[in-house]
């Protein structure tokens, strides 16, 4: 009972983070400030009191509209709410015992759903919260590096330029955002691991792409969000990835 009762709190605290990260990920391409102006309502402008920003609870108390000028908010509020509590409780369940993996998979997602927001609404990652995941990555590979440090560090520029010659070779299918986003994800990973998350991320783009073009709402020359599918991928490394290597490992 204790323990359903620890995760109901850390889900609580992953419900505020979310709302915050959904905040960070709106304002920073567009050079707000995160803290001012107060959170109001696109259409009437009107300020929302700390009732209105309970989050998940006071979305479907006010049937998810602006309890002024009635203009409907989008379900993206508390779904990324939700999910981002949802994904703190399982992390501390699984890494309750690991507090180093567990610290390094809540940073991980925490900018991962930052990114994901940027991205699936201005197709942007910006170059100052990039900047702060390298800073945070580089911090943690000083303090934590199961194997040497150089390594994780060669793995960063290497990937990094790889895919940067894949960028100035190309004129589609990845942004330079993206290209700076592996480089980081290949010291917070190594290369091995960065590997497996490009595998998924391209078979969760794939898969998610086809459906959309089967339903008509998606074309070849549609853009489509990378960041999204490799957070997920990234996410998906973190919890098995040792797996992963293992099965790698015994089919060479």
């Amino acid at each position: 009972m204790e323990n359903l009762l620890l995760l109901f709190f850390i889900w609580l605290i992953g419900t505020c983070f979310g709302s915050f990260f959904i905040v960070v990920g709106l304002r920073i391409p567009n050079g707000q400030s995160i803290i001012y102006p107060r959170s109001s309502c696109s259409k009437c402008q009107h300020v929302l009191n700390p009732f209105d920003l309970i989050p998940i609870f006071s979305y479907f108390l006010l049937k998810g509209r602006c309890r002024h000028c009635h203009i409907s908010f989008s379900f993206l509020y508390p779904l990324t709410e939700a999910l981002t509590g949802s994904l703190f409780a399982l992390v501390f369940y699984r890494f309750s015992n690991q507090p180093i993996e567990c610290f390094s998979l809540l940073f991980l997602l925490s900018f991962g759903i930052i990114f994901c927001i940027s991205d699936s609404f201005y197709f942007l990652l910006p170059d100052s919260l990039m900047l702060l995941f390298f800073l945070f990555s580089l911090l943690f590979r000083l303090w934590f590096h199961p194997l040497s440090l150089t390594y994780y560090l060669i793995s960063s520029f290497s990937i990094f330029l790889f895919f940067y010659i894949f960028y100035c070779l190309t004129n589609e299918g990845l942004g330079g955002g993206d290209v700076k986003l592996f480089g980081v994800l290949g010291l917070f990973f190594g290369y091995e691991l960065t590997l497996f998350v490009l595998f998924i991320a391209c078979l969760i783009s794939l898969v998610v792409g086809s459906v959309l073009f089967t339903l008509k709402n998606f074309s070849k020359k549609t853009h489509f969000p990378f960041a999204p599918a490799i957070f997920l991928a990234s996410f998906i490394v973190a919890l098995y990835g040792e797996k992963f290597q293992a099965i790698l490992h015994s089919l060479l």
